[in-house]
């Protein structure tokens, strides 16, 4: 009686299911030894064999048969047993593990014949008795379809020369069928994926997302997406799939994938200032514009002073230039005289070298005289003043084309002829900057 106690501690304790027949995998056979424990016996023993075959029906519950043969001791008579019953069996569903092994528990009940003395199989026989059956059980899954398996039953006879008895079997299963190895309800030769649970108009493969494409072709398998996308979404709506879109959640324009939000020519996505216009050149960024005139330090001749495009970004009027005109923009003479001084020669060459650097600035050289003496003289006296000045010019290097020189003689006094200190004022060259570019 031990060992039936064990099998029925089993049982209590490890009751749980992940693995049974089903109707993929209908039927199931053991072969295994059994003790039988008949009433008034003195003396038991496991001896071969035990068979049993059994088919899946509906709801966990299946048909089947089972056959034992042993040798009983009863008052001292060695007997030869034997029983032969039809079964009904309910696999109880849950899950649990036992050893790292899943289990299968199983209760059934069945009917049958029962013989004790004869080895003659005779149903007809003196020593054949009919009577119920009820037993439980669990099995040890060890692999797909084979399972290690221990039993109790008891058997209620109470005919002549019959015994009730408690039988514990131990055997191995088979279990053969269609085969559906994830229980999805479709056989594993339809199964396009056989060893993950799925949905059957999918051909059994798992759909995650719910958007109605298996995983197995969903190339984003945990975002409802669209067929045409390979499963995957469509986010801002631009006709590019969020997997291959570099901005899923802003819709392109003209055909590409993300927008130009600067409008400089540069998507956003290869735009490192999205929302400045700049060059490609310069990664789609505004370029450097120390002076702020809208012209970039690299195409700017004056990056330090705010000008014009038409001037490669230098102003009209240089600063510098300004700055000299507003010290030295009147050289006087002497009477009669177009003559430079040393000092007046240092500030050409100063205005030279700036000249120099404005390529684009033109001269105007307007040479004055004083009212004394004859005015055709004074006409021909003021231009010699002015050519005086542009020939110093030219030879500190001014292109002459830059140099417009123009006479006035004694016509455009700024100075009164009285006294004398103001009028020798008026023996002079004006230089001013031709601003008709």
């Amino acid at each position: 009686m031990k060992n039936h106690t064990l099998s029925l501690a089993l049982f209590i304790c490890f009751s749980g299911s992940v693995y049974s027949q089903n109707e993929e995998n209908p039927w199931l056979f053991e072969f295994g030894i059994n003790s039988v424990n008949a009433e008034e016996s003195d003396k038991t023993g496991y001896k071969l064999p035990t068979l049993s075959l059994s088919r899946y029906i509906f709801n966990n519950f299946s048909v089947g048969i089972n056959y034992s043969e042993n040798d009983v001791n009863v008052s001292n008579e060695d007997l030869y047993y034997y029983s032969l019953d039809g079964i009904i069996k309910y696999n109880i569903p849950g899950e649990s593990k036992f050893l790292g092994m899943d289990t299968n528990p199983y209760l059934y009940a069945g009917y049958g014949l029962s013989n004790f003395g004869e080895s003659d199989v005779s149903f007809a026989s003196k020593n054949t008795s009919y009577g119920p059956s009820f037993g439980a059980g669990i099995d040890f899954q060890i692999s797909k379809n084979i399972a290690l398996n221990t039993g109790i039953s008891y058997k209620a006879l109470d005919e002549k020369n019959a015994y009730s008895n408690l039988q514990h079997v131990v055997g191995i299963k088979f279990n053969f069928g269609k085969g559906d190895s994830d229980g999805d309800g479709v056989p594993d030769k339809k199964d396009y994926c056989p060893d993950l649970p799925g949905l059957s108009e999918l051909n059994g493969c798992p759909d995650s997302d719910g958007d109605g494409i298996s995983d197995q072709k969903d190339q984003c398998p945990d975002k409802a997406g669209l067929n045409s996308m390979g499963g995957c979404p469509d986010s801002d709506g631009d006709g590019f799939s969020d997997l291959t879109d570099p901005c899923p959640n802003k819709a392109g324009l003209n055909g590409a994938p993300c927008p130009d939000s600067d409008g400089d020519g540069i998507n956003d996505n290869l735009d490192n200032c999205p929302n400045i216009a700049g060059p490609k050149s310069n990664g789609g960024c505004k370029l450097a514009d120390i002076d702020n005139d809208g012209i970039p330090n690299i195409n700017d001749n004056c990056p330090s002073e705010a000008g014009e495009k038409e001037l490669g970004g230098c102003p009209k009027l240089p600063v510098s230039l300004s700055n000299f005109l507003n010290n030295y923009s009147e050289f006087f003479f002497d009477f009669d005289s177009y003559e430079l001084n040393k000092a007046q020669k240092l500030n050409i060459s100063d205005l030279s070298k700036i000249l120099d650097k404005y390529d684009y600035v033109k001269v105007n050289i307007d040479g004055h005289a004083s009212s004394e003496g004859e005015s055709d003289y004074n006409m021909q006296l003021s231009k010699n003043r002015s050519n005086a000045i542009r020939d110093n010019l030219i030879e500190n290097g001014v292109q002459d084309s830059r140099l417009n020189t123009r006479a006035y003689g004694e016509d455009k006094p700024d100075y009164p002829n009285i006294p004398l200190s103001e009028r020798k004022k008026n023996r002079r060259v004006i230089l001013s900057i031709n601003m008709d570019l």
